[in-house]
């Protein structure tokens, strides 16, 4: 083993934390945050609008998304686990772009920016 190992490898390593962070993702949209989703969708349709944004509160370890300013791995995998969760619900990578929202200093909040085309 080496420092190197430590680092990347066990459960507490990076490997595992981006797993853990990526599939937290997938649940934030699958399971949390489903139906709001659902309800954003159907009123955006409604109304007519093909580009809007959704934005949602996220209990995902908030301090660890927002260090080093949202510029960091967790954070890229749990957006990554995001887009997954969208895709298995039939929504693209090319019709929304999930970031991290932090325009609020207490609460860390996920913006679904949703761009249909029509045409």
């Amino acid at each position: 083993m080496s420092l190197k190992t430590d680092y990347f490898d066990g459960a507490t390593g990076l490997q595992a934390k981006c797993n853990d962070a990526f599939d937290a993702g997938v649940t934030f949209v699958t399971v949390t945050n489903l139906s709001a989703i659902s309800s954003a969708l159907i009123s955006s349709a409604a109304a007519g609008n093909t580009k809007f944004t959704t934005t949602l509160m996220t209990t995902y370890n908030p301090s660890i998304l927002r260090g080093n300013k949202g510029n960091n791995l967790i954070l890229k995998a749990y957006l990554a686990g995001i887009q997954q969760g969208l895709a298995d619900q039939e929504i693209y990578n090319y019709e929304c772009t999930p970031s991290l929202n932090v325009s609020d200093s207490v609460d860390t909040k996920i913006d679904l920016n949703f761009n249909f085309q029509t045409t």
